[in-house]
């Protein structure tokens, strides 16, 4: 699985401005040409998958508290293999697996909870039950029907660094799927 960013409403539009991970003192985290990450390919050193840029800050948020010096000023790299154990490395084959973040990776095949928003701790389940128990089925309403306030810092809790529209895109349509037949 690829991730990427769909041009549909995202978790941006949910709260407020100074929350948004779009606002005024972050960047914009749904426009992937305003990251400014080294966008040259670099291969999974474990699976030889091209990973997805990642920068640093995210990592350092994501590793476990005795790891946060680890994290160094190197590019790094998210590892899109559902099945490999890394998820970040660097062009000099440094790593974090998947045990030395503090969340699992929703795409990983053993991801226990599969977060659809990681800003809000939102999981996959809860918003496909409230897709087909409410027939509520867009982001913003769904977040705001399992939250009372929603939250976007994107860059410092997805392990992506980017808005989980994707995700929680694909969790409402199996809710759909679901409610639908």
């Amino acid at each position: 699985m690829i991730y990427q960013i769909l041009n549909q409403a995202s978790c941006c539009d949910c709260g407020t401005e100074e929350d948004s991970c779009c606002g005024p003192t972050n960047s914009n985290c749904c426009v992937s040409e305003n990251i400014g990450l080294n966008k040259k390919e670099n291969a999974c050193p474990v699976c030889c998958t091209i990973g997805q840029p990642v920068e640093n800050v995210t990592v350092r948020h994501l590793v476990k508290k005795e790891l946060m010096l680890s994290v160094d000023d190197n590019s790094y790299w998210l590892c899109l293999d559902e099945d490999c154990d890394v998820a970040y490395y660097t062009e000099t084959k440094a790593m974090f697996r998947k045990d030395d973040l503090k969340v699992p990776l929703w795409f990983k095949r053993d991801a226990d909870p599969k977060y659809a928003c990681y800003c809000n701790e939102i999981t996959e389940e809860q918003v496909i039950e409230t897709v087909v128990n409410t027939g509520i089925d867009s982001m913003k309403d769904i977040i705001n029907a399992i939250k009372s306030k929603a939250n976007a810092q994107c860059r410092v809790r997805n392990p992506a660094g980017k808005c989980c529209t994707k995700a929680f895109n694909e969790a409402i349509e199996k809710g759909k799927d679901i409610r639908d037949n």
